[in-house]
Order: C-alpha cells, then structure tokens, then sequence
C-alpha cells in the first residue's frame, strides 16, 4: 500500500504538472510572439531607410541638372561673345568640376570638399562676370572636416547668382561664411541683391525660391530626422542672406 505523503505527492504532481505545462506553452508562445514582433519592427525600420535613402538619392540627382545646365549657359553666354580662351578654360574647369563631382554618391561628404565644388564653379563665374565679380569666403579651420550634405553651398551660391548676380549690372559680392557654435554647423551666403531694394529686414518664403531651395530644405529633413535643421533666406537692404543650420558632425 502507497504511504500516504507519497500518495499526496502524487496527487499533487498529477494536478500541477497540467498547469506547469500550460504556463511552460503559453510563455513559449508569448515569448516567440514578442520575437516576431522585434523582427517585424526590424523589418519595417530597414524599409523605412531604404525609402529614405531612396528619397535622398532622388533629390540629390534633382540637382545635377540644375547645375549642368546652368554652367552650359554660361559657357554659352562666353561663345557669344566669342571670348575663345575664357571659354577654354572654363570647358577645362568645368571638366574637372564634374570629374569629381560623380566620384562619391555619399550623403555626407567634408564641407572641404564642398567648397572645392564651389571654388570650380566660381572659377567659370569670375571668367563671366571678371572684375565686376568680387568673391570673399571664410571658413572656420575646425570645420573644414567637418561633414554637410553634397551640393548645398554649390545649389545657394548657383541661387545667388541666378537670382541676384546676373540681374545687377554693376559691381558684386558674393560672401561665403562657414562656422560651428553650440553644436551646430552654420553656412552664410551673402550676395548683392538689387532686383527690389529693400529698406528693413524682411524674411522670405523659401517656396518662392524654386525647387533648388526646397530640395536642401528636404535633405536636411530626411539626413537629420528629428534634429533641429533650418534654412531661411533674408533680404536687408541690397544684399540677401541664406544661412543654412544643422547639427556639427564630424
């Protein structure tokens, strides 16, 4: 005959061991539930920045034509006036501009090299526009490698130059100013603007600007998601001023 503290511990095991197995299955459950749950999220975060990727490489090939043509106007504009050399060197400048300009794909790249882009573009400009054109830029030493968005100084200083340079039929300046303060990068491009001469300070919408504008203020947007970014343009009396604003990163 069975003890009966054996008997009892029989009885027990056979009534705990249903709901031990129960629990045991429905945390097994929970647990690969919460796992397909992770890989789903996973998933969904990868697409998400393969669509923004996407949507980045898409703007940042809106701009390559906005350059290109550009640029052929203005070795159209040196044809006309049959200024054979200047033209030249302005093919050969231009060559070389966009022999690295399709080296990298990158979404970020130096600020260096960036002004390097603009430095080849203001070349064929200066061959335009000669003495009337009067170029200034500073640039901090600690931001040189610090890292922007391709394309940004170049699509603003093409800005000006559209939009204000080429309508003024005297002297210009075009002003380029790049430094970082409280974690921020900071670029200032100032030039003549006397389309309409203004007496005070006054802000402008910037999808009054066409789409050049609006595609750095895109880029901005899908680079620094969730960081504070900016771009606004100002006119004071007869110069405009375009400051871009983004976290410093190096």
């Amino acid at each position: 005959m069975m003890p009966l503290e054996t008997f009892s511990l029989y009885v027990l095991i056979c009534v705990l061991a249903p709901l031990v197995g129960a629990f045991t299955l429905s945390f097994v459950m929970i647990f690969e539930r919460q796992i397909d749950n992770l890989q789903k999220e996973a998933s969904k975060l990868v697409l998400e920045k393969e669509l923004q990727h996407a949507n980045y490489d898409q703007l940042n090939q809106q701009i390559q034509p906005h350059f290109f043509f550009n640029t052929l106007n203005t070795m159209l504009s040196l044809a006309r006036l049959d200024r054979k050399e200047e033209l030249i060197k302005g093919l050969e400048v231009m060559a070389k501009f966009f022999k690295f300009k399709y080296i990298s794909h990158a979404m970020l790249i130096k600020i260096e090299d960036e002004l390097s882009y603009v430095e080849n573009y203001l070349e064929i400009q200066r061959l335009r526009f000669r003495d009337r054109l009067t170029v200034m830029k500073k640039v901090e030493e600690n931001c040189e490698q610090a890292l922007i968005p391709p394309f940004v100084i170049q699509t603003i200083v093409e800005n000006a130059f559209k939009h204000g340079i080429e309508k003024n039929i005297g002297p210009s300046m075009l002003k380029i100013n790049v430094f970082q303060t409280d974690g921020f990068m900071y670029i200032e491009v100032w030039n003549t603007h006397l389309i309409e001469p203004i007496n005070e300070k006054k802000e402008y919408a910037l999808q009054d600007e066409g789409y050049g504008m609006r595609n750095i203020q895109k880029r901005l947007e899908l680079i620094f998601a969730d960081q504070v970014t900016s771009l606004k343009m100002i006119h004071i009396e007869n110069e405009t001023l375009v400051e871009v604003k983004f976290p410093f990163t190096k």
